[in-house]
C-alpha cells in the first residue's frame, strides 16, 4: 500500500469493518480527524498485533494502539496549525520530487503502476500531493523547532554511563564441569560411592573429565560432558557452591555428598567481574542521550503548541471503535 511508504499516519483506504469516515476521533482548531483515518493509520499495527494476541489482550492492545494513533494524528495536526499560522510554504517542486522519488524507489520508476495503485487506494493525484505537502510541513517544521535545540553536553553522556553502570559490567564468574552420581545404589550403579572415587581418581590424574562425564553422569548435563557453562556459584546449593569458590582453575574435587547426589567438580576457568569501558560505550550513549533530550524538546514543544490551538479528543467506548 501507499501508506507503507511513509513513517507517518496515512488518512486513506478504510476497510469495511471499520466505522465510517465520518466518525469524529478529534479536532485540531476547524481541523477534523475522523474515526476512519486514525481505524486506516491503524490497519498496519491491528494486522501485527493479531498475529501475536487474541481475545481481551488483543482488545486491551488494540485500544492502546487506537490512542497513540489518535496521539501521533492530533500533533502532526498541531504542527500543521502552526505551519499555516506562519505561513509556511512547501514549494510544488520539491512535493514533485518527493512523489518521483516514491515512483523511483517503490514501483521501479514505473509512474503508470503508481497511478494504478492510487486508482486502487481510491485516491486522487491531488489527494496524495496534499498528504505529501503535509507530511513535508510536519517533517520541517519539527526539524526546525527541536534539532537546533538539542545539545547533549559530555557530562551528561558521562553521568548515563554512571546511571546505567551496572549494565555495562560483566559479572565475575566460574566455568564448571560435574558429575553426578545417584547416593543410593540402583542396577546400574550397585556401589555410587566406590565409582564415584574412581571417577575422582581417574579425573584427578588427568582422564578427559568431560567423556567421564557423558559416560558417567547421571544428570540432564551429561550429554554436554557435565558442562554448566559460566556460573555465579551462589546458584547453586550450599555444598557445591563450598567447593566451586574454594577450587582452583582446572582443580578436580574430592567427592561431594549432598545427602541424596555424590557429585565431583571441575572449575575450568575464573573470570574477574569487567566493566566495559566508557570510552567503548560513549558513541553509543551519545546518541541515546540525544534521541532522549530530542524527545523532551519535542514534547514540550507539543505541550506549548497544545496551549496555543484549540485541540478537542472524543474519547471512544471499546464498542464504537468496533475493532
Amino acid at each position: 500500500m501507499l501508506c507503507a511508504f511513509w513513517a507517518l499516519p496515512t488518512l486513506n483506504g478504510v476497510a469495511a469493518e471499520y466505522i465510517p469516515v465520518d466518525g469524529f476521533a478529534a479536532s485540531v482548531n476547524n481541523r477534523v480527524i475522523t474515526v476512519g483515518e486514525v481505524m486506516s493509520a491503524l490497519q498496519p499495527i491491528e494486522r501485527q498485533l493479531r498475529t501475536v494476541y487474541s481475545g481481551r489482550a488483543l482488545m486491551s492492545r488494540l485500544e492502546d494502539a487506537y490512542h497513540s494513533v489518535l496521539d501521533s494524528m492530533i500533533e502532526n495536526a498541531l504542527i500543521l496549525e502552526e505551519f499555516e499560522r506562519k505561513d509556511g510554504r512547501i514549494p510544488s517542486q520539491l512535493v514533485d520530487e518527493h512523489i518521483q522519488g516514491i515512483i523511483a524507489e517503490n514501483f521501479q520508476g514505473d509512474r503508470g503502476a503508481f497511478m494504478r495503485q492510487l486508482a486502487e487506494e481510491g485516491i486522487s493525484m491531488e489527494e496524495w500531493r496534499r498528504d505529501v505537502r503535509d507530511r513535508l510541513a510536519v517533517m520541517f517544521l519539527r526539524r526546525e523547532q527541536v534539532l537546533p535545540n538539542v545539545v547533549v553536553s559530555p557530562r551528561q553522556v558521562r553521568d548515563e554511563y554512571e546511571r546505567r553502570l551496572e549494565e555495562f559490567t560483566e559479572p565475575g564468574g566460574v566455568r564448571v564441569r560435574m558429575i553426578a552420581l545417584p547416593r543410593e545404589a540402583t542396577t546400574e550403579i550397585p556401589q555410587p560411592e566406590v565409582l564415584a572415587e574412581r571417577l575422582r581418581a581417574e579425573a584427578a590424574d588427568g582422564t578427559d573429565f568431560s567423556e567421564l562425564a557423558r559416560t558417567y553422569s547421571q544428570d540432564a548435563r551429561a550429554e554436554r560432558g557435565g558442562d554448566w557453562g559460566w556460573i555465579d556459584p551462589g546458584i547453586l546449593r550450599s555444598e557445591l557452591a563450598d567447593v566451586v569458590t574454594a577450587l582452583a582453575s582446572g582443580a578436580v574435587s574430592d567427592v561431594v555428598d549432598t545427602g541424596d547426589q555424590l557429585y565431583i567438580v571441575k572449575v575450568e576457568d575464573r573470570r574477574a567481574p569487567s566493566v566495559t569501558p566508557f570510552s567503548e560505550v560513549r558513541d553509543q550513549l551519545t546518541e541515546e542521550v540525544r534521541r532522549i533530550e530530542e524527545d523532551r524538546i519535542y514534547r514540550a514543544w507539543i505541550n506549548r503548541l497544545k496551549e496555543r490551538h484549540h485541540v478537542y479528543r472524543h474519547e471512544l467506548s471499546r464498542s464504537e471503535m468496533r475493532f
